[in-house]
């Protein structure tokens, strides 16, 4: 719970500050004294070399939630490859290993427990989560040190905001309605409507869980201060990643077009070469967060369409700022453009580009977005000799734009491409190049759903990525 002297510390000469009453309203939370304590006990026994993997289980059963989300991940395709049930949690535990158990467990509960009754609420917690994820890729660039520590920082970056969306949803609505759509006047209009930031709100709550270093860091320090000490201070460079990456996921996902374009230039010029970090690296790597956090919204109940980046203008303003800086025949951007592209406003679950190999007449995975690759390659692997292999054959061979609705066509239900799938619809678009075949986009949908206008729209991504193409051969 937050402490009381910390509520008593927010008085100024015997008057209660905003803050202080907002920090009480969250200390008054029934459930949120059960998960400070959590989170703590967790926290302190990933920072004890004695702990052991018994301890973290008994920790982790002692919240039923928790338990059964520990359980249902260690039970996954990608945790449990004996297909054997793991049933306890010192074995589940035992496979995930200690950090993996702590990022699960400690961001499985401040998320469950702030995400639930607005859907404020619940989008800036799916935004946590890929920030999460960015920033834990940004420290592990190269020069930095692979860490849990940026995950985590990461994740509580925006932990002020979506607490006071929590627990204040009429007036958050009406803070962020002022602010009309500009992101860079949240502070001005939270000082003005509620007499305090969503980042002094933050940095007082994580106060009350003990946590110091770089997750209190990545919200109260400012970016100067982190980018100065960064090369020798580990902890400094780790909160530097993590408001990196919640600057960045704002940018992209909620920002206005020119707001956008003027954000990520600032942050990326002032502070992306301490990760080595560029416009064109920017994109793929925040398509590749994407696929990371998706698999664990699934896990806590959360739609994973609300991590993409799904208005048209974003896609047109990031196409722009490629051109403006001289990477627009890149190959590796405009194809995470095309994928995100074809996932966004047509509720599809996940995009792949196959790059075709004519001379050993094979599809090898370039990129994917909303599995990683490894799990993209199995569905293209050359087993089968191609002829042999429809519907590839089809959409390679004859060159064919396929869309196909498995529930009401069943051309191909018993071929082993379409068993493999998991879907309810798919679509392949072969990607032709200066009269020559370069690959396919692929993009299908798990669940059943729309299909009017879908082929025409995918058809229009697969155009301009071979025309992208084009420019870089």
């Amino acid at each position: 719970m937050i402490p009381k002297e910390l509520v008593e510390s927010e008085s100024r000469k015997g008057v209660i500050t905003p803050l202080a009453v907002f920090l009480q309203q969250v200390h008054s939370d029934p459930d949120f004294p059960a998960c400070a304590e959590n989170v703590r006990t967790l926290l302190a026994l990933a920072a004890d070399g004695d702990a052991t993997i018994q301890n973290f289980a008994q920790a982790i059963e002692r919240d039923l939630a928790l338990t059964l989300r520990v359980l249902r991940i260690a039970n996954s395709a990608l945790y449990n490859r004996s297909r054997r049930p793991i049933l306890s949690v010192t074995h589940a535990a035992s496979l995930l290993g200690l950090d993996e158990l702590t990022r699960i467990a400690t961001s499985g509960r401040l998320l469950r427990h702030f995400s639930g009754n607005s859907s404020s609420a619940i989008d800036l917690t799916a935004l946590s989560l890929l920030a999460a994820n960015v920033a834990r890729r940004l420290a592990s660039a190269p020069g930095g040190r692979p860490s849990e520590d940026a995950y985590l920082a990461g994740m509580l970056a925006n932990l002020g905001e979506i607490a006071f969306a929590y627990h204040r949803p009429e007036t958050y609505a009406r803070i962020i309605a002022a602010c009309q759509g500009k992101l860079l006047a949240k502070k001005t209009e939270c000082r003005k409507q509620i007499g305090f930031n969503f980042d002094e709100a933050g940095a007082a709550i994580l106060h009350g869980f003990g946590l110091h270093g770089a997750p209190h860091m990545a919200i109260a320090a400012e970016a100067d201060v982190l980018k100065a000490n960064a090369a020798e201070d580990p902890d400094s460079r780790v909160a530097l990643a993590a408001k990196l990456a919640h600057v960045f996921v704002d940018a992209l996902q909620r920002a206005q077009d020119a707001e956008q374009r003027k954000i990520l230039d600032l942050w990326l010029r002032a502070y992306g070469g301490v990760f080595g970090l560029g416009l064109p690296e920017l994109l793929p790597l925040m398509e590749t967060a994407i696929g990371e956090a998706e698999e664990e919204l699934c896990h806590l109940g959360i739609p994973a369409h609300r991590l993409r980046v799904s208005s048209p203008q974003v896609r047109e303003h990031l196409a722009a700022m490629l051109t403006e800086h001289g990477h627009a025949a890149e190959g590796p951007c405009a194809i995470a453009l095309a994928l995100t592209a074809a996932l966004a406003d047509h509720s599809l679950d996940r995009a792949i580009f196959c790059e075709w190999h004519p001379n050993e007449d094979r599809l090898v995975v370039a990129a994917a977005l909303g599995l990683d690759a490894a799990s993209a390659r199995p569905l293209f692997a050359p087993t089968i000799a191609l002829p042999h292999r429809p519907p590839l054959s089809l959409a390679l061979s004859l060159r064919q734009d396929l869309l196909v609705d498995l529930l009401s066509d069943g051309r191909f239900r018993e071929t082993p491409f379409v068993q493999s799938l998991d879907a309810a619809l798919f679509a392949l678009l072969p990607v032709v190049v200066n009269g020559q075949l370069a690959g396919v986009l692929y993009a299908d949908r798990r669940h059943p759903g729309p299909t009017a206008g879908l082929l025409n729209a995918l058809r229009t991504v697969r155009d301009s990525l071979a025309h992208a193409l084009s420019l870089s051969r």
